[in-house]
């Protein structure tokens, strides 16, 4: 496998172009809505810890599903990990976040890339001391991320080094999930962004094609329900 410095080089021109093509503004303040008006489907709802989310294309229409058991941030970093599947062609499956395959490194790389661009850090870099932890909260709000995320794209553009990195990184760990919590209060940012949501969210676009569907009697109410009861029933532990 590569080297992952090398993963990063030839990961950023391909996110750089994406978000050229789609015009994407910063910071993306709601990726399901955006992601849902370029035409992705998406569905988002509590599922078992070990699953973060999954890609499946049907015909022509990209689904992604995300779980909500993931803190807010997590779930953003989802769905754009998700998203370069669909943009490289890869294949259907489940995203193993733990994975050492390169194709979940890219995807990795390029959400990381998607949702806070180095020209984005750099602007926090010449305003303010980066290494701050409270800075890097401010940066995970605004952008809609999570702590640790952030903290592995600053590691990335080169504005801390290793040693910074790895103490950095320990705040998002189970242990330390108190005292940044409290890092987060101490500058009055909410904490949602570190917590679960456990919602169900179907993005509009799928209930507009329901909906037609049913208006066209393509299909039933009764089958419509049955969807939808499937999806409040991911949480189960025995799925």
């Amino acid at each position: 496998m590569e080297k992952y410095k090398d993963t990063i080089k030839r990961i950023k021109p391909i996110a750089e172009q994406f978000v050229k093509n789609n015009e994407i503004e910063f910071p993306i303040k709601n990726s399901l809505t955006l992601l849902s008006n370029m035409g992705y489907y998406i569905i988002k709802s509590p599922a078992s810890q070990n699953l973060s989310g999954f890609y499946m294309k049907k015909d022509v229409y990209p689904f992604i599903f995300v779980n909500s058991n993931h803190s807010l941030g997590r779930q953003n970093f989802s769905l754009w990990h998700e998203v370069y599947h669909h943009y490289m062609n890869h294949h259907n499956g489940i995203s193993d976040f733990n994975s050492q395959s390169l194709e979940e490194r890219e995807a990795e790389i390029f959400a990381g890339f998607i949702l806070l661009p180095d020209i984005e850090i750099i602007k926090w870099s010449n305003s303010y001391d980066i290494r701050n932890p409270k800075v890097i909260a401010e940066m995970s709000v605004y952008y809609q991320m999570s702590f640790n995320a952030v903290v592995i794209r600053i590691m990335q553009l080169g504005e801390i080094d290793y040693v910074t990195f790895r103490g950095l990184k320990e705040l998002s760990t189970v242990e330390k999930q108190q005292k940044l919590q409290n890092i987060y209060k101490e500058v009055e940012l909410p904490i949602t962004i570190l917590e679960p949501t456990y919602d169900i969210q179907i993005s509009k676009n799928i209930m507009e094609v329901l909906q037609n569907n049913y208006e066209n009697k393509l299909t039933l109410a009764s089958k419509i329900n049955e969807i939808i009861h499937k999806i409040e029933v991911l949480n189960n532990d025995k799925y």
